[in-house]
């Protein structure tokens, strides 16, 4: 499957300009191994700039766990999940979204 494209649905919404969140559908070209994160560095750097979502030099390891959200409607580290097709990726929870994928912190 390596060189097909795939598409990815991200939930996109910024609370300061929308009224309702949307998905926006986004076509990538797909890696074997590659993770939920790398949809989103993909889409960040080559289709949408506009694209809010937590990554950090640190990410892939797994350890902080600010990428946390929902891969196909299961939770899991962008980080770390590693995706094999078509793919919907939301926030863990949309009641605290600041922007897209970005979530207030919970204390």
């Amino acid at each position: 499957m390596d060189s097909a494209n795939i598409t990815v649905k991200v939930f996109r919404f910024d609370p300061s300009v929308d009224k309702q969140p949307r998905y926006e559908n986004y076509k990538v070209p797909f890696q074997t191994g590659m993770s939920a994160m790398d949809a989103l560095d993909y889409i960040y750097q080559n289709l949408d700039s506009t694209l809010a979502y937590y990554d950090h030099a640190g990410c892939a390891l797994g350890i902080c766990g600010r990428c946390t959200g929902r891969i196909n409607g299961n939770p899991g580290l962008l980080c770390q999940t590693i995706i094999a097709g078509d793919v919907t990726i939301e926030p863990l929870s949309t009641a605290d979204v600041l922007k897209d994928l970005v979530v207030k912190a919970r204390q």
